[in-house]
């Protein structure tokens, strides 16, 4: 009777409500018998899945080290905006951009490896355990996904073993995360040297989107986070996902249980989360390509930076300007304004550069404000109009300790240098 309860606990509480309703009115079945009646019922599953959404490849659990789980997207299935089939036109060019970094030029973006995992707890560290190992690439016409799943902690160096083998086996030429940096690649890495041996996806270029989408998102959507943004941009529902905290806890559940059914929707939200960030970096690259993908001026603003970034002034310069004329939104202006103004100052156009600070200065802003008393003072020696900012940015503006102490160092040394213009009584 106790298990059966416990088995209860990981099922919806409104759905259970329900069913129990119908059941408990039955006098034939004793309470045990409902029970355990509202546990099969609960736990079903449908068996017939849409071509478009995935095919499911089991393998028969039985005591192995890891079980197997196989999905497959065909690359005609649409998500936004783009089909997965778009892919087949990206450039490694696109990439790098994206990235801002030239050894992209040389990834075959097709031969892509996407990797995510699912661990045994949130914060790292030797004693997190990546019991879930999920893989995403392209083969023929489909996206497919491959998921290992350690079914033994105690095995855990066979498991990676396995896993070693199958990263052998295939030709990839660059491997996709999202926080991977922070997180995946770490933790891979604790794991594999404590059985003295290296994470074979160390020696692979690393592409990890996060850093990409944060820039392209950051000024659109209040949160950056790989679901969200798959559902916001993709339509990529996650109806009834699981809470990412619950996670170890239902995976130490099917341990000790052996039943599948509890670790079910999250080997799927792994899955949805490698072709979901299939799709989302395919946007990026379109995004960055070709800114009529874009929905908002943050977005282009976004794409801005990352050319700037990558060291392409020139269209950085181009969208920035975009953003200036046809922005509608105040910070989205000024953070344009004050970008292109960095631009054109590192080509010496000075009297550009000193247009934008002004549009931004009227906004008492400290930078723009700092740059028109260096021009003014530097440039065009005029240390009245110069000394008029410093004062401005000393009055008007909330300043930290440095930066007060700046501004006051500039405000003495403008002073001495006007009154060194003021003639000498004794000589007149």
């Amino acid at each position: 009777m106790s298990k059966l309860k416990k088995r209860l606990d990981y099922l919806k509480k409104d759905d259970i409500k329900k069913r129990w309703e119908t059941i408990e009115s039955r006098e034939d079945l004793s309470t045990k018998d409902k029970l355990d009646k509202l546990v099969k019922i609960s736990l079903k599953r449908k068996k017939k899945q849409k071509e478009t959404e995935r095919i499911e490849i089991e393998q028969p659990q039985e005591e192995n080290t890891f079980i197997q789980r196989d999905f497959s997207y065909p690359l005609q299935s649409v998500y936004g905006k783009l089909k997965l089939t778009d892919w087949q036109q990206v450039t490694s060019q696109q990439l790098a951009v994206l990235f801002g970094e030239e050894e992209f030029l040389q990834i075959s973006p097709m031969k892509l490896l996407f990797f995510d995992t699912e661990t045994t707890g949130l914060s790292g560290g030797t004693g997190t355990i990546p019991f879930l190992l999920g893989f995403g690439f392209f083969e023929e016409d489909r996206f497919n996904v491959k998921i290992f799943i350690l079914n033994d902690l105690s095995r855990e160096e066979e498991f990676l073993t396995e896993v070693d083998q199958f990263l052998e086996s295939r030709d990839y030429s660059g491997v996709v995360t999202y926080n991977g940096k922070g997180f995946d690649f770490p933790l891979m890495e604790t794991r594999y040297i404590l059985y003295r041996k290296r994470f074979p996806l160390l020696k692979t270029p690393h592409l990890d989107f996060l850093y990409p989408a944060r820039v392209l998102w950051k000024n659109t959507y209040e949160s950056r986070k790989l679901g969200y943004l798959g559902d916001v941009l993709l339509g990529l529902s996650r109806g009834e996902d699981i809470d990412s905290s619950q996670v170890p806890m239902l995976y130490f559940n099917y341990l000790r249980s052996n039943a599948f059914e509890l670790i079910e929707k999250v080997v799927q939200h792994n899955a949805l989360d490698l072709v979901g960030l299939s799709a989302l970096l395919l946007l990026g690259i379109k995004y960055v390509d070709d800114i009529s993908f874009t929905n908002d001026e943050g977005e282009i603003l976004g794409a801005a930076v990352l050319y700037e970034k990558y060291g392409d002034f020139d269209k950085a310069n181009e969208l920035y300007g975009l953003v200036k004329k046809s922005a509608a939104r105040a910070d989205t202006i000024a953070k344009a304004v004050k970008r292109k103004s960095i631009i054109v100052k590192r080509k010496k156009l000075y009297d550009e550069a000193k247009e934008l600070w002004k549009i931004l200065s009227h906004a008492q802003d400290r930078y723009a404000v700092r740059e028109l008393s260096v021009h003014f003072e530097h440039r065009e020696k005029d240390y009245f109009k110069a000394l008029e900012f410093v004062r401005r940015g000393l009055e008007t503006i909330d300043l930290t300790e440095a930066q007060r102490a700046d501004f006051e160092k500039r405000f003495q040394r403008l002073n001495k240098k006007i009154k060194a213009l003021e003639p000498d009584p004794d000589e007149s």
